[in-house]
């Protein structure tokens, strides 16, 4: 047995573990551990150049590269997190209309609001004028006024301003606080970059608005099938 063979088995072992780290990475859905795992293969990378023996300083250097810009998203990914446990009434969002959010996506969207009491009275939309805040009704109970009429009633996981968020045109109905209500408050402006720089938020926002909007259309169709019969 030639035992001059040995060590460039072993120092293939680094190499193997490495490539097989990279692929699961492209496999996960999970962007904390996809990054933790890329760190790592990219790691026993460096280790497999260092071994293999050979001019690898540019194999290494961009390793190092990518290294850096994985684990700078792993600092964010933890910090939003964070932020996202000391948000009070979390539990709210998590367990409501965003419940099939990830805690990146679900941190990353609150940096666009904050929580807010509507007191009954409170005028969240006025009828053509523009619309600066999309509302998360957690809640309480806001009425739907268009063209003088009351067109529908709004409860807890019901959003204001979805309209608006989806078009850019001025609100199509006045919505009016009649309960006092809790809810979360997006910056209009601030949650349309998010959703410009981020795909995948982008996705399940507009998943979750598309859902709002079939269910207020399921409501107003059922309440006027009840009127024709009424009549």
């Amino acid at each position: 047995m030639d035992t001059n063979t040995i060590p460039f088995i072993w120092a293939d072992v680094p190499g193997h573990v490495s490539y097989i780290l990279i692929a699961v990475s492209y496999y996960l859905t999970n962007m904390y551990w996809l990054r933790v795992t890329a760190v790592l293969g990219l790691s026993l990378e460096i280790v497999y150049f260092q071994l293999s023996g050979g001019a690898m300083h540019t194999g290494i250097a961009w390793d190092v590269v990518f290294i850096a810009i994985n684990a700078y998203q792993i600092y964010w990914l933890i910090a939003d997190n964070r932020n996202l446990r000391m948000l009070e009434d979390a539990h709210l969002l998590r367990q409501g209309v965003f419940a099939g959010f990830s805690h990146a996506q679900l941190a990353r969207l609150v940096k666009a609001g904050s929580w807010r009491t509507l007191e009954a009275g409170t005028t969240i939309t006025n009828e053509g004028e523009p619309v600066s805040e999309l509302v998360l009704i957690c809640n309480g109970q806001a009425s739907v006024e268009a063209q003088g009429h009351v067109v529908a009633h709004l409860r807890g996981g019901a959003f204001v301003g979805e309209m608006a968020f989806v078009s850019g045109k001025p609100a199509s109905a006045t919505v009016t606080v009649e309960h006092a209500s809790r809810a979360f408050v997006f910056n209009m402006e601030k949650l349309r970059k998010i959703v410009a720089t981020d795909e995948l938020v982008a996705v399940a926002m507009h998943r979750v608005i598309g859902r709002d909007l079939a269910d207020k259309l399921a409501a107003k169709n059922e309440a006027a099938a009840a009127n024709v019969s009424a009549a």
